[in-house]
């Protein structure tokens, strides 16, 4: 950072010492803002009600789903949960799985070789519980710069684009200058290294030659394709970048030499609402590898960050039903130290951008 005159004064105080020859430093104070969906981190029937609702609520910003309907379906959402999360004794770790990624991030930064004069502050917000990303987001505008990151490696408009849209809604330009939206990780070289890296060290794969080699399934967060009435999505939904990232996965997976897999197959976690979504399905990728006599296949839920209720309560439950006689369930990144690292380089970077003023908000 160039010196301000011959001195170069801290936010709040002055750092270094006072020995002649020594330059004071500027520190700048950066907020990093980590933004996750969301999950209720009880069983309870309120915390289940409000995190549907919510996440009605910023869907609806870009798809018509009346109030009513809204109230109608978190009050089942809520119900249900609540029955079968006590009867399986469960509570969702994502919430706490994104705290120990904010952990391990602040760790990297205050390590960081390229950090300079930069001071990290790093914090949990979510879309859909407490504390929520508006609120994260505004009690941090005192800092002299944000940087936000979406745990997802894909953006679209209800997730990453829904951060966006509420800066650009609620905030001036001015206002915006400091303020920079980390995304395309389905882009990131460093990331799929660590992806790679991660998938061959859980695979728990035997030796095996021919048809007897395993397969590995990536599943993604499906994506809606077409409306009930045959239509294209009148918003981003991220399709294209998911499937791009998708194949550039499993390519990688097939042609590096400690690949064990016989085949790499793409799959979808979809819902079943809304018109068609993207295929082919989880479902439908393990009923046919069962018809198919697959002896060991490896599940590793490549669209999340975190685990949640997508990834277990439904990519692994799937697995473990599939009937396939050998089945081996590779969590996602969660707060593994190779990728806080990466999240952590990937914010020195934005900081530095952002305070040389080479800003975008998105």
């Amino acid at each position: 950072m160039e010196p301000i005159g011959s001195q170069q004064w801290a936010v709040g105080k002055r750092v270094g010492t006072s020995d002649e020859g020594r330059n004071w430093q500027l520190t700048k104070k950066i907020a990093v803002i980590i933004v996750a969906h969301g999950e209720a981190e009880t069983a309870g029937f309120m915390d289940n009600f409000a995190m549907t609702r919510y996440t009605l609520a910023h869907a609806s910003e870009v798809m018509r789903i009346p109030k009513p309907l809204q109230f109608l379906i978190s009050l089942g959402s809520g119900l249900k949960n609540r029955s079968r999360f006590n009867r399986i004794n469960y509570v969702s770790p994502h919430n706490s799985v994104t705290r120990k990624q904010v952990s391990g991030i602040s760790g990297k930064l205050a390590r960081h070789p390229e950090r300079g004069s930069l001071s990290f502050e790093v914090f949990p917000a979510f879309s859909a519980t407490p504390p929520f990303v508006e609120d994260v987001i505004g009690n941090t505008c005192h800092y002299d710069a944000r940087i936000m990151l979406y745990m997802s490696p894909v953006e679209n408009r209800l997730a990453c684009g829904s951060i966006c849209s509420f800066l650009t809604n609620a905030y001036k330009d001015d206002e915006l200058a400091n303020v920079k939206v980390v995304s395309r990780f389905w882009q990131d070289k460093a990331l799929l290294g660590v992806y790679l890296d991660h998938i061959f060290r859980h695979a728990d794969c035997n030796s095996k030659v021919g048809a007897d080699k395993p397969v590995l399934v990536l599943a993604f967060h499906g994506t809606l394709v077409a409306d009930t009435k045959g239509f294209s999505p009148s918003f981003h939904t991220g399709q294209e970048e998911t499937a791009v990232f998708a194949e550039t996965l499993r390519m990688s997976v097939m042609n590096d030499a400690r690949n064990p897999f016989g085949h790499v197959v793409i799959s979808y976690l979809n819902h079943d609402v809304g018109g068609k979504w993207t295929m082919p399905s989880l479902e439908q990728v393990l009923d046919e590898l069962k018809a198919g006599d697959a002896g060991h296949v490896v599940l590793f839920s490549a669209g999340y960050f975190a685990e949640g209720n997508e990834t277990i309560l439904r990519a692994k439950q799937a697995l473990e039903k599939s009937g396939i006689g050998t089945t081996t369930y590779i969590s996602c990144l969660n707060d593994s130290d190779a990728f806080v690292e990466v999240l952590a380089d990937r914010v020195v970077v934005a900081a530095q951008q952002v305070m040389n003023l080479s800003l975008s908000p998105c």
